[in-house]
């Protein structure tokens, strides 16, 4: 089953991936309207280790205190929180 959304986050990983970690983030940021409610949160993890792993630690900690909110066990958000 297609949830809208799902190209997004996986085209985001994929520039993670290469290092790419401002353009992964804009494209979470700037599409988060188009992602489909039930997986949003796997979209701002997504977000959350572009910039921890660019070490942004403003931009990761914005990220974290917005996962924790439905996810406050998630792993390696506790630094920032």
């Amino acid at each position: 089953m297609y949830v809208q959304g799902e190209e997004m986050i996986k085209k985001s990983a994929s520039l993670r991936g290469q290092g790419e970690f401002d353009e992964a983030i804009n494209l979470i940021e700037e599409n988060m309207d188009l992602i489909d409610p039930s997986i949003r949160l796997h979209a701002w993890v997504e977000a959350f280790k572009a910039a921890d792993e660019s070490g942004n630690f403003s931009l990761a900690k914005k990220y974290a205190q917005v996962v924790a909110q439905e996810n406050p066990d998630l792993p390696g958000i506790n630094k920032y929180l």
